[in-house]
């Protein structure tokens, strides 16, 4: 677990957390790839007095435990600073002290034995300032208005999820009430814990998992958007259309009824109502796509549609199809004479872009030939990492220095790292 600026080890984690070894002070401590390993996907954490050696579960997983580990150094190192120098500003009531919200948790249970990862970052903000930033591990995020407030409350998003539809608060799998906490961001669903570890193993081409407790800061506004527009109810409209409920595991299914069932129903597809036969799922696609209809959309991922099709008539992929349908571009002779105010323009989501590109879609490089609304531009951009930076603000967001200030402080964090002794990595934001 990273968690307060330390690395710690649990032993039964599932039952109690008991110390298996003393936790690593990551204000004196380094990670990268580990050298001469002789298992694969290995990296380290290093103090001035030992090094410690983990296993991830792949290169992906791998990476983003170095990469939230590096932002918790970051974060242990900037707060000591912070305190030593005494420079911490206390704004209006709405400004929050920046702080270090992610936490890691992995470790073997009875039932399941896999990973879990998380990428830390940080922001501050108001309820009504309008931002989009990347995040570690080509994350991108940003916040619209009314969907700021998570940082300061992990349970948060849970709540908001379950909320949206109370299905939600059972697994979509098994119907287990008990830690049903994690999603799958490409399948849109809540899974109990133990579910989520079958969903793992299936690999991240079928299901892609995450905490809505622990990795929150992996959550865009576009994936938020979809879990809420989806959820279990929906999903399993068209995951479980042909079930025999007799074969739906339950809460206290064994590992392998629950990995025959899962493997069954997203694998093999087995209880997905079949189209009629003069239709294709990459028509039906490209129909439900056009229409704005997720459920539809669903239907056709699931029986194998192509996410990176395109329509004939205009060879349009897509993804700009998904954009345009859900903002379409205003006409030239509607649009203000002079620039709009980007820190009042209203962010739009974009759900179903999102789950083409969760399930495969690659967004070409070429633009196409019809225009895009401003929205569906800035999507494009930072999944491209067109001219994006790593802060691309729309808004006016709360701050007490000048960028140059802000330069100097920097700097003289950094500084403080290096004299501490810590030879720290810098952490690499990747953007797309």
């Amino acid at each position: 677990m990273v968690d307060a600026g330390k690395v710690s080890e649990y032993s039964n984690w599932k039952e109690r957390l008991d110390l298996h070894m003393d936790p690593i002070d990551l204000r004196m401590a380094s990670v990268r790839e580990a050298r001469n390993a002789e298992r694969r996907f290995c990296f380290e954490v290093i103090t001035p007095q030992y090094k410690r050696v983990y296993q991830a579960t792949s290169e992906e997983d791998m990476n983003n435990w170095i990469s939230a580990i590096n932002n918790a150094i970051q974060s242990a190192v900037e707060r000591r600073g912070l305190q030593e120098v005494d420079v911490v500003k206390r704004g209006s009531e709405s400004h929050s002290i920046r702080r270090d919200i992610g936490s890691i948790l992995t470790g073997r249970s009875p039932s399941v034995n896999h990973g879990s990862n998380s990428s830390v970052s940080h922001n501050s903000s108001q309820a009504n300032s309008v931002f989009r930033r990347t995040t570690v591990g080509a994350r991108p995020a940003y916040h619209r208005q009314g969907s700021a407030g998570f940082d300061d409350s992990p349970d948060k998003l849970l709540q908001v999820i379950r909320d949206a539809d109370q299905g939600n608060c059972w697994c979509a799998d098994c119907g287990s009430n008990v830690k049903t906490e994690w999603v799958s961001i490409n399948l849109a669903i809540v899974l109990c814990i133990e579910c989520s570890g079958i969903h793992r193993s299936l690999g991240t081409h079928i299901s892609k998992v995450r905490s809505l407790t622990l990795d929150i800061n992996s959550f865009t506004t576009d994936v938020v958007e979809l879990l809420l527009l989806v959820g279990n109810r929906v999903s399993n409209m068209v995951w479980e259309a042909r079930l025999d409920r007799a074969l739906k595991p339950s809460p206290q299914a064994t590992r392998e009824e629950r990995l025959k069932f899962i493997t069954a129903k997203y694998v093999e597809r087995a209880y997905v109502e079949p189209l009629p036969a003069a239709k294709s799922a990459d028509e039906a696609l490209l129909a439900a796509v056009k229409k704005n209809d997720v459920q539809q959309v669903i239907h056709a991922l699931a029986l194998k549609a192509n996410p990176n099709v395109t329509d004939r008539s205009r060879g349009t992929h897509s993804v700009f199809l998904a954009l345009a349908a859900a903002d379409p571009a205003m006409p030239a002779s509607a649009l203000p004479s002079t620039r709009p105010d980007t820190a009042n323009s209203k962010v739009t989501p974009f759900p179903i872009a999102e789950m083409l590109v969760q399930n495969g879609a690659e967004i070409p490089t070429t633009l196409p030939a019809f225009p895009l609304s401003r929205s569906a531009s800035l999507y494009i951009e930072q999944k491209n990492a067109r001219g994006v930076q790593s802060n691309d603000v729309l808004a006016a967001l709360p701050t007490t220095m000048t960028p140059a200030e802000k330069q100097r402080e920097r700097e003289a964090r950094l500084q403080k790292r290096v004299s501490a002794g810590g030879r720290l990595a810098k952490t690499p934001i990747q953007e797309r």
